[in-house]
């Protein structure tokens, strides 16, 4: 059924629209030289950001919402989930765009750009938040995906800097199904070399595998009609990113481990982590395996919202509102 909206209804929405959008601009801050984890430099690295709500006069109000995998801050107020997700009243939201997602420092408009890793995203977003934006603690962290496994990573490489995060469809580390999917993606694209043809036909094999992995199986089987898949493929093709950003996120995704990089096991996080955590994992992803995120929030006692529905990595939009009445909750205690 076709949702049909009336002319009044409609303008308001498109007021309501223009706040928003009026809030959020995308602005760019260069945090100079940046030494990634690796040891190389990104020079002038740039990293873009909006904002959404107002910033109180003791700045307690912050929350961080890094980006998801082939993402943009853009996207992330447009497709609505800074309020499906959140409630916003009274919060000042920063997104930012993580490195690699052709808006912050990437492949395709940094020269010589080196490799990078979640943790170097991270540090990127600290060093903007402190150093240029003057934001020295947080609320919360929070993202999706990939946004999830940065959130996982900021209590580790920053425990005392928020109070709180809240991951969600993201992983503390991959586990082997993760890196069987995300490493044949990315090798896909980069044995097809420097040629374009072999680069767009790898390009797109690549992403499809990521599209039978975002659902399940019949939620794809329910939602896409068989006649009409090749529409469905060329559309999904004609937004896609440059295919050296979606191969430098791959690549950053595949290393992720915060076991690795906060050098502790499973028992010994707990003393590293201070924040009160929200996790919030789905049964039936496909994409990012939640058995990590599940073990994790045991062994800290943190809070566990699990979503079992059968959309998958997807499963947040679909029990948007299931989770946005647990994130109130928790923003509030």
């Amino acid at each position: 059924m076709k949702l049909k909206l009336s002319g009044l209804l409609f303008s308001i929405l498109l007021s309501w629209a223009h706040v928003i959008f009026a809030q959020s601009e995308l602005q760019f801050v260069n945090i100079g030289d940046f030494e990634t984890s690796g040891g190389d430099i990104i020079k002038d690295c740039t990293i873009g950001f909006r904002t959404v709500g107002k910033l109180n006069d003791e700045k307690n109000n912050v929350v961080l919402w890094p980006t998801w995998f082939t993402g943009t801050s853009e996207q992330v107020i447009n497709f609505g989930f800074t309020n499906s997700l959140i409630d916003t009243t009274g919060l000042f939201i920063v997104i930012v765009d993580a490195l690699t997602n052709g808006v912050s420092s990437s492949p395709s408009n940094t020269p010589d750009f080196p490799p990078v890793s979640i943790r170097d995203m991270v540090n990127s977003q600290y060093s903007l938040l402190v150093n240029h934006i003057g934001i020295n603690h947080l609320l919360a962290v929070t993202g999706i995906s990939m946004g999830g496994m940065q959130t996982f990573e900021w209590v580790v490489a920053y425990p005392d800097f928020m109070d709180k995060a809240i991951p969600i469809v993201g992983s503390p580390k991959q586990s082997s199904y993760d890196k069987l999917v995300w490493q044949t993606m990315a090798d896909l694209i980069t044995e097809a070399g420097q040629d374009a043809h072999k680069i767009d036909f790898a390009y797109k094999r690549a992403h499809n595998i990521l599209l039978m992995n975002v659902n399940t199986p019949t939620q794809f089987a329910n939602t896409h009609d068989a006649d009409s898949l090749d529409i469905y493929l060329e559309t999904e093709y004609s937004r896609l990113m440059k295919p050296e950003d979606y191969l430098g996120g791959l690549n950053a995704m595949i290393s992720h481990d915060i076991y690795k990089s906060a050098d502790s096991n499973l028992k010994n996080l707990k003393n590293i982590i201070k924040a009160d955590m929200l996790i919030v994992p789905a049964i039936q992803d496909h994409l990012v395996n939640p058995l990590s995120a599940i073990e994790l929030s045991k062994e800290l006692d943190a809070e566990l919202v699990t979503l079992e529905s059968d959309c998958g990595h997807m499963a947040f939009a679909c029990e948007a509102e299931k989770i946005k009445k647990e994130i109130t909750t928790f923003l509030k205690k």
